[in-house]
């Protein structure tokens, strides 16, 4: 019976949209204070809604599960959005997922090129 090599236990990511900080503390404290007065971002972009960014947030994994056994072949497919990227990422530990876990015995080599594929 083979190892199993890459367990996925209910892994999801979570994006929170406009939580990007300005890049410096002195700028953050600005938007900051600014929302909490409900006064405009002296940061924001010209032409914004004074927010900078859409508020809220979205799933771009949600539950996800599966294990994959010493020898086995398997391909992530989908249409554009649905995750696969964001999988690979937290696979290859260059994200975290927002909840979940993933076991990898063994180890794992990143190759990610988004825009490559092939065309049938």
């Amino acid at each position: 019976m083979p190892d199993t090599v890459i367990k996925v236990e209910n892994i999801s990511k979570e994006y929170h949209l406009g939580t990007i900080s300005h890049g410096t503390l002195y700028r953050d404290l600005q938007s900051w204070s600014a929302k909490l007065l409900g006064k405009e971002d002296p940061n924001s972009k010209i032409g914004s809604d004074g927010n900078g960014v859409q508020e809220g947030s979205f799933k771009a994994l949600d539950n996800v599960s599966f294990e994959v056994k010493q020898g086995d072949v398997l391909g992530i497919i989908g249409r554009n959005g649905a995750g696969k990227s964001t999988l690979l990422k937290i696979i290859s530990q260059v994200t975290a997922p927002s909840s979940g876990q993933i076991k990898i015995k063994g180890r794992v080599a990143s190759l990610l090129e988004v825009g490559t594929g092939f065309v049938d």
